[in-house]
């Protein structure tokens, strides 16, 4: 789905956490620091990127967020397809090729947020349990949760990754690694008042709802795209990488005024941290 509740397409955020039990365990890669206008990753400098697929085939991002559960998009999964179609690929680079480091793991069940509504402009997040535990290693690791109601600051530098297309109808070729593109957070205010620019809608009308977080560039150029959806938005806070953001929704790919629109991910962490323990 990257298209928008008034108009079309999808994208995502991540961002840190602090104070929790398992902070301490989480959003640390051993990797230190293309999407569109982003760059080729390295083996292990996203360590909690997953692969949600279908049959085998690639649909979705996702992020770990401990070993049994996977974050992602609600609208990535289709509600009448059995879960046992569904499996997630954690610490692989590429799509293309098999790693022997990399874990697919089936999916044992799929929560949907019951606020989600099927145009994507509410509670457009999903938790897939997988069927066991995902070990930890180079390439595999959990990133933090943000703090219920936790804002990043506008201006904050993060990155969005992902498999999904370099420009509007040209997939990632198979050779290609993760890719993944920095982006500053975007005010809601100016978000809802870009997403106006050269539409009917009126201004008193929202179209980036209090449940979102934008994140791009007024000219464009850098941004998520289809493939994208459900992956994160992860912003380093305290030594830490925090899920700040999960793609939902956007117009096109990196079009002027026209910023990447997220789940954000500290209005409904509280639903998420309730899960985590069944």
């Amino acid at each position: 789905m990257r298209g928008a509740p008034h108009l079309p397409v999808l994208l995502l955020l991540l961002r840190g956490v602090a104070g929790t039990l398992e902070s301490a365990a989480c959003g640390q890669p051993r990797v230190s620091s293309r999407i569109v206008g982003g760059r080729d990753a390295r083996a292990g400098e996203w360590p909690w990127q997953a692969s949600v697929q279908r049959r085998g085939a690639h649909v979705c991002g996702g992020a770990l967020v401990n070993p049994r559960w996977v974050l992602t998009a609600a609208h990535c999964l289709r509600r009448q397809a059995p879960v046992t179609e569904y499996r997630v690929l954690l610490g692989a680079l590429r799509l293309g090729r098999a790693s022997p480091r990399a874990l697919s793991v089936p999916v044992q069940r799929a929560l949907l947020h019951p606020d989600f509504s099927e145009d994507g402009a509410r509670g457009d997040l999903a938790l897939l349990q997988l069927r066991r535990p995902a070990p930890r290693s180079a390439r595999v690791q959990p990133v933090c949760l943000p703090e219920p109601g936790a804002r990043p600051p506008p201006g904050a530098p993060c990155w969005v990754t992902g498999w999904g297309s370099l420009r509007p109808g040209v997939s990632l070729p198979a050779w290609r690694p993760l890719q993944g593109v920095r982006v500053p957070v975007v005010d809601a205010g100016t978000c809802d008042r870009l997403y106006h620019v050269g539409t009917s809608v009126p201004g008193a009308q929202q179209i980036v709802l209090p449940g979102n977080l934008c994140a791009g560039y007024p000219q464009g150029r850098k941004d998520a795209c289809q493939g994208d959806s459900g992956g994160p938005l992860a912003c380093l806070e305290s030594g830490r990488w925090v899920l700040v953001g999960v793609v939902s929704w956007g117009k096109g790919c990196a079009l002027p005024y026209r910023p990447g629109v997220y789940t954000n991910v500290a209005t409904y962490s509280s639903w998420v941290h309730a899960r985590l323990g069944h």
